[in-house]
């Protein structure tokens, strides 16, 4: 008879059903992220650090904050900055004198703060009569030389000596360069100006860059070709159809994001390695931070290290420190907190590195000189895996992804001419504080507690409330109803 009942009533059982799972969604019980809890912040800028920004945006979403961020590289952002079409701008580099003259001018106050660490890395697209080329290395000396067009085809001698294991086919490089102003392309012609100055300074006399120096606008060359951001870079060397014999420099994550090879750059120590989460990390250790926090590379492009990973570097957020709409300013110390904490959780899984200690200290103090902004929270509730001591710093070198090659032969060498390899100092802010308890008004404990739930893959706290009210709804509403249906009197009807 139960079968009959069921059969007799489809309609008015899709009906509760329907209405059963529609519900919690017109109540908001779903996964949709929690209402802006206060303005949009905007910002642009850097393509190096966007995919950790755009992950970062998302979490923060379902805990109420709006950030909006336009990746349209560090030179575009720092602009949108001083002609005030942002709130906050992100950048490899800091301002030009130029620049720096039209904040000045304008009266218009910045700071910089590190966001997250990272390598800048070369992705390729290389064939042999085997496949596709995985293991590929270089030395500074052959980077330098690809990518200002004195080694024009992958079998040359330069390239042939890095990799005595292949067999490296006859055919032309494309190199792939940022047609737009990138912090990137400023932060990779840095390294080879500061270990191969003279093969850089040969390049500038042949494309008139001036002053010869790291820049922003790579100039075109040879057989190069120019692509917009990283993304257009990434793009460009992956497409099977015309990226075949391509190399491109892009942050490591965009590589990771597209299943492809990344090359092994030698080191000081002469081993060769990928730019991995633990050896970006090792290399910083010799980073030093000059007075407006920004950073000094040249003891990482050397650092002695077998896995450190020399084209290491991280990127930097702009903010105010005056003038800002203190609204905007808690969103903003908000994100900054959530970002440098529990968000570096997502860092070497995006293709990047933690932030370690004494650089999310240097943020913190930043954080705090932003108008609005909450304090941060002591340092021992920081969920950043450095601070907390989980992070594995030596990597593991049984993997793809961290194999270090030590060079079997006397091979290229590396000019030293960033200014020794010893241990440098970290800096300011190496000295932890624990700090007091701060006002519940604006709590960074408790909202780091709910961050990491979101980071988690966790729901809000608050949607738990809408949730048992959602179920109490769906009961007083239906319960009657399947009461009646199954009731004495409604079977008898069914069988009538």
């Amino acid at each position: 008879m139960s079968t009959r009942r069921i059969h007799s009533r489809p309609s008015t059982l899709r009906r509760i059903a329907v209405c059963a799972v529609a519900t919690p969604i017109l109540l908001g019980v779903a996964t949709a992220p929690a209402s802006a809890a206060g303005p949009t912040v905007v910002g642009a800028g850097s393509t190096w650090s966007a995919v950790a920004i755009e992950q970062w945006r998302s979490d923060v979403a379902r805990l109420g904050l709006s950030i909006n961020y336009s990746a349209v590289g560090s030179t575009a952002g720092r602009q949108f900055y001083i002609n005030d079409q942002v709130d906050f701008a992100v950048s490899e580099i800091p301002f030009l004198p130029e620049e720096v003259q039209a904040l000045k001018r304008d009266g218009k106050s910045f700071q910089y703060l590190p966001i997250v660490a990272g390598g800048t890395s070369l992705m390729y697209n290389l064939r042999n009569a085997s496949g596709q080329i995985r293991n590929l290395q270089m030395s500074s000396a052959t980077i330098a030389k690809v990518f200002t067009g004195q080694i024009t085809k992958w079998n040359d001698p330069a390239i042939r000596a890095d990799n005595p294991h292949l067999a490296l086919p006859d055919m032309p490089i494309t190199p792939v360069t940022r047609s737009d102003g990138s912090g990137t392309s400023a932060q990779f012609s840095a390294y080879i100006d500061a270990l191969q100055h003279p093969i850089w300074q040969k390049f500038c006399r042949a494309t008139g860059l001036s002053p010869c120096k790291s820049t922003s606008f790579w100039p075109p060359f040879g057989l190069s070709v120019q692509q917009r951001g990283s993304d257009g870079v990434a793009n460009y060397v992956a497409n099977p159809g015309v990226g075949v014999g391509s190399i491109g420099y892009v942050e490591a994550a965009y590589a990771l994001a597209r299943h492809m090879p990344v090359v092994s750059v030698l080191n000081a120590s002469r081993h060769y390695v990928q730019p991995t989460a633990a050896n970006v990390a090792i290399a910083l250790t010799h980073a030093t931070l000059n007075a407006d926090r920004t950073q000094n590379l040249g003891r990482v492009y050397v650092a002695p290290e077998a896995t450190a990973y020399p084209i290491s570097s991280y990127s930097y957020m702009i903010t105010q420190l005056k003038g800002f709409d203190p609204a905007k300013g808690e969103v903003l110390g908000k994100f900054i907190l959530y970002f440098v904490c529990t968000g570096q959780q997502s860092a070497e899984r995006l293709g990047y590195s933690p932030l370690p200690t004494n650089l999310v200290q240097t943020s913190f103090d930043a954080e705090k000189a932003i108008p609005g902004a909450p304090s941060p929270p002591p340092m021992s509730k920081c969920d950043n895996p450095y601070v907390q001591g989980t992070f594995d710093q030596e990597g593991d070198p049984g993997t793809d992804a961290g194999t270090t090659t030590t060079t079997q032969s006397d091979g290229p060498t590396q000019d030293g001419g960033a200014g020794g390899s010893g241990k440098a100092s970290v800096g300011p802010g190496t000295t932890l504080t624990t700090g007091s308890a701060v006002p519940s008004s604006a709590d960074p404990v408790a909202y780091a507690a709910a961050a990491a739930q979101v980071a988690a893959g966790a729901r809000a706290p608050s949607a738990l409330p809408l949730a048992v009210t959602a179920v109490v709804i769906l009961l007083l509403v239906f319960a009657p109803l399947f009461l009646r249906l199954s009731s004495p009197r409604s079977d008898r009807g069914s069988d009538g």
